[in-house]
């Protein structure tokens, strides 16, 4: 059996002032276009100002997010280095592949190619922190951060001695992939207010969300945040399937102790039943959360709901901007973040304040 792991510091780059700010959400962001872009931070922190000319968005808020968790966790020097996107660089893809059209499978400049590989961020992250440890990137679609953690979470489980091991996600969005993804499904038509995303559950589809989240995690409790006590992934998931992962997940806690529960509610009508089965059954005392509304829908949107579950530790409460459902429990001791992603992947994760 799995030990838990823990959590020493959180960091992230979303489309709210999240990144290196006091306070939680204090300016929220609202758009009426269906697309949530990051809220850039300054790159040249942790980043060469020669470097950053050639790099992409994606690259610049995947190496800030990653610096920022290993300095707020005072470590220079990661054991391992595990991430997960679903999509990698669009950017850098779309060029590489208009470039290939426009010169006719030419002579390509091999930048954007090389920055559109999936582990371009790990490789950057190690060579910053001159880290030559374990050293892998999960591309599942709305499983990567999961996996990334569950990696993180056998590597850490292998000896006793104290490890680090710097584990996050990141994916983006440009406006082709916006217009690409409008034809199958995945957006709302019309748009809606992103505020309003989870309470109009009424249609198909979501609306368009990009970010980065890095986090420091060890074996040892000391001096940490919160500890991640279960991680369950449902593939081809049905309401049966929901509700056997969730009797594993919460094994030995009762679901009364659930303190907030941060469901990624999309706002698609077509998932939402994955939601209320479970939420019915809570007891007064759980405050229910959404997060997608302030984030968007993306592969790896469970990574910023994780950041947000770090933040409400450290806040104890919960912000108006989040509630779904407000409960009455004076204390945040337990959440349970419970996501599905659009291409029939779900998870599950139990997290237990230090």
């Amino acid at each position: 059996m799995t030990k838990p792991i823990y959590i020493s510091s959180a960091s992230a780059i979303s489309p709210q002032q999240t990144y290196e700010d006091e306070g939680l959400l204090n300016e929220i962001v609202s758009t009426d276009n269906g697309e949530l872009y990051i809220k850039e931070p300054n790159f040249r922190k942790y980043i060469n100002p020669v470097a950053i000319r050639r790099m992409s968005r994606l690259l610049k808020m995947g190496i800030c997010a990653g610096m920022n968790a290993l300095e707020q966790a005072g470590v220079e020097k990661p054991d391992g280095i595990i991430t997960g996107t679903g999509r990698g660089s669009m950017t850098d893809t779309e060029r590489f592949l208009l470039d290939m059209i426009e010169l006719d499978e030419g002579a390509l400049t091999p930048t954007s190619f090389i920055q559109s590989t999936y582990n371009s961020i790990n490789g950057w992250l190690a060579l910053q922190t001159k880290s030559n440890g374990y050293n892998q990137t999960y591309v599942n679609r709305g499983s990567s951060f999961e996996l990334a953690v569950l990696d993180a979470q056998l590597l850490l489980n292998e000896g006793d001695e104290q490890q680090h091991v710097l584990a996050g996600c990141f994916d983006e969005i440009t406006p082709d992939y916006v217009r690409v993804k409008s034809k199958i499904g995945y957006w709302k038509k019309p748009t809606v207010n992103n505020l309003e995303l989870y309470k109009n559950s009424d249609t198909n589809g979501s609306i368009a969300g990009e970010g980065a989240a890095f986090f420091c995690l060890t074996n040892k409790p000391e001096n940490t945040i919160c500890s991640i006590e279960q991680l369950h992934i449902i593939q081809e998931d049905s309401i049966e399937d929901v509700s056997t992962v969730l009797q594993q997940t919460l094994a030995g806690i009762n679901l009364n102790d659930i303190d907030i529960v941060l469901s990624g509610m999309s706002g698609d009508v077509r998932f939402q039943p994955f939601y209320d089965t479970f939420l019915s059954n809570l007891s007064d005392k759980t405050s229910v959360a959404a997060f997608k509304h302030l984030c968007g829908e993306y592969d790896t949107s469970t990574g910023f709901a994780t950041w947000l579950a770090t933040e409400l530790f450290k806040q104890q409460s919960l912000p108006e901007v989040l509630a779904a459902k407000q409960g009455n429990s004076g204390s945040v001791n337990n959440i349970l973040i419970v996501n599905h992603y659009t291409l029939n992947s779900a998870s599950v994760i139990l997290l237990k304040k230090n």
